[in-house]
């Protein structure tokens, strides 16, 4: 059993609600964003997801587009590979990497995720790869022991469900809202319903993302029902303002909020 998939079993045993925690790696610099990824481990963050800086993140809102940009000055492929090796060294968590594909092609797909798997990764978040071409993504990264989270979204088609269940080694990601990240909750447009038609298909843990920004947000998606949140806006601000002392105290924040759910 994987370490990502250890650890997201063992919360669920325990009525638990996970917390994935992003930065940017190379914002403000790799030894901060180091730094960062460990606050939010130390403040209980159960997985920790290392943004892989891009130039076009077209999945991410402007806070997160504004520290890719920061970081791109001067963080390179090298940079990304071993801040994963540093964390690995300093933290049990299991460790996502969120990339856009052009980033992972860059060096060669088949040897950055060697690369990646060897420095300690568990896990890929691609935003930007589609369902029908991850086939081969999958088998490469499998042969890593590296999973790749797929998605779903509330426009997410019923009939691309099982295709879906069938590629959640290791967790779904749940675009909660429609929009980029760090868009602000709306009650009404919701992903609740593609999430129970997904559990007819698949038991893996579903996580969701877009809009989590403190404990109160957190709450409200595990009361309805998922396996947990993925925070990264309010987290990458977080750090903007008060580097990692900033990061450990709001994911505490979080944390408490989706433990005491009232």
């Amino acid at each position: 059993m994987s370490r990502l998939s250890r650890t997201l079993g063992t919360l669920r045993d325990e009525g638990r609600g996970a917390l994935m925690a992003y930065l940017c790696i190379g914002d403000p610099d790799v030894a901060t964003s180091v730094e960062g990824l460990v606050a939010a481990a130390q403040g209980g963050a159960d997985i920790l997801e290392v943004g892989w800086p891009f130039s076009d993140p077209v999945a991410d809102g402007p806070v997160i587009q504004a520290a890719s940009e920061r970081a791109l000055r001067h963080t390179r492929r090298d940079d990304v590979i071993g801040a994963v090796t540093r964390l690995r060294a300093r933290t049990e968590q299991p460790i996502a990497v969120l990339s856009y594909c052009n980033p992972l092609l860059a060096g060669g797909l088949d040897e950055t995720l060697r690369a990646l798997a060897d420095a300690g990764a568990d896990a890929l978040v691609i935003p930007d790869l589609p369902l029908e071409e991850a086939g081969a993504w999958r088998e490469a990264a499998a042969a890593c022991g590296v999973s790749i989270a797929p998605f779903i979204a509330p426009t997410t088609d019923a009939a691309r469900l099982p295709e879906i269940a069938r590629a959640a080694d290791g967790f779904v990601y749940a675009v909660a809202l429609l929009g980029v990240t760090g868009t602000a909750e709306d009650e009404e447009e919701t992903i609740l319903p593609v999430v129970e038609a997904l559990r007819s298909y698949t038991q893996a843990p579903v996580l969701a993302g877009f809009g989590i920004r403190d404990g109160a947000s957190a709450a409200r998606w595990r009361r309805r029902g998922l396996d947990g949140v993925i925070v990264g806006t309010a987290l990458v601000a977080a750090m903007e303002r008060e580097g990692p002392v900033g990061v450990r105290n709001l994911v505490r924040q979080i944390r408490a909020g989706i433990d005491n759910l009232g």
